[in-house]
């Protein structure tokens, strides 16, 4: 399936792959400048993507609009497209907790929108097969081709709505919040004067104390974007009738988070 008109909101550093991915795969992509920053300007310009301007623009002109926006703003932007009575194709491919999903379909859906629930596992990869497009719902199927070029990888999850959030959720419930916690240990241990001792032992019979600290550098420049993500995570834990203050306590030390761990 080829030719659609797709409209990303927000080309990102993980929006721009969805949008190169939608255009390798033979489809237009437009986006909004309206309101974005000039490293976002530049990003889609280099990507060749088209300017509609502005939301309601790219409503009228794009029967399929994915959003790829940080999670906190998730139902904002689903609210500003909602407001257009938009009929086409709505991806929301956020890091989202289900229940959040479900909410912003249904308020999608009341107005004659169609509703993709997506979820993004993986870096902001410009190669296959390290990134995966995981969608869910009765209009997921006829969405994934769209994709079908790489670099992002689609997988259709069977099941409604919600299925593909819970996912992403579950998934970087341990990918990210581990993270959290081996940073959380080593800095407590260096408070309490036994980092060396904890590092020795490690070394003997823990984890693999360089790959740890290598985690742990990737992911000081992006921390302050996983606090929002684990909060959703919490709420998921929560709904799923487990406890969520452990991602709730993540959310924190990412908010601590040094940018520049080396």
């Amino acid at each position: 399936m080829a030719g659609q008109r797709i409209g990303i909101l927000h080309p990102g550093q993980m929006g721009i792959v969805v949008a190169i991915s939608a255009q390798n795969s033979g489809n237009e992509v437009l986006w909004t400048s309206e309101s974005r920053s000039s490293a976002t300007r530049e990003r889609a310009s280099q990507a060749g993507l088209h300017d509609a301007g502005t939301i309601a623009k790219l409503c009228e002109l794009c029967p399929v609009i994915v959003s790829v926006c940080p999670p906190e703003f998730a139902e904002e932007i689903a609210e500003q497209v909602a407001q257009r009575a938009y009929q086409g194709t709505y991806v929301d491919a956020n890091a989202i907790a289900p229940n959040r999903t479900r909410r912003i379909a249904h308020k999608l859906q009341e107005q004659g929108a169609q509703f993709v629930d997506g979820g993004i596992i993986g870096p902001p990869a410009t190669t296959r097969n390290r990134t995966w497009l995981y969608l869910a719902g009765e209009c997921a199927a006829g969405i994934a081709p769209y994709f079908s070029s790489g670099p992002i990888e689609t997988e259709v999850l069977e099941g409604g709505i919600g299925r593909a959030s819970a996912l992403k959720m579950c998934f970087a419930a341990y990918s990210k919040g581990s993270i959290a916690l081996a940073y959380a240990v080593l800095a407590a241990a260096e408070q309490l004067d036994v980092l060396p001792d904890l590092k020795r032992q490690w070394n003997r019979s823990g984890p693999s104390l360089p790959e740890l600290e290598r985690e742990i550098s990737r992911a000081g420049p992006k921390a302050w974007r996983f606090v929002a993500e684990m909060r959703e995570i919490a709420a998921t834990f929560e709904s799923a009738g487990l406890p969520p203050e452990f991602h709730q306590a993540a959310a924190e030390i990412f908010r601590r988070f040094p940018r520049d761990t080396r």
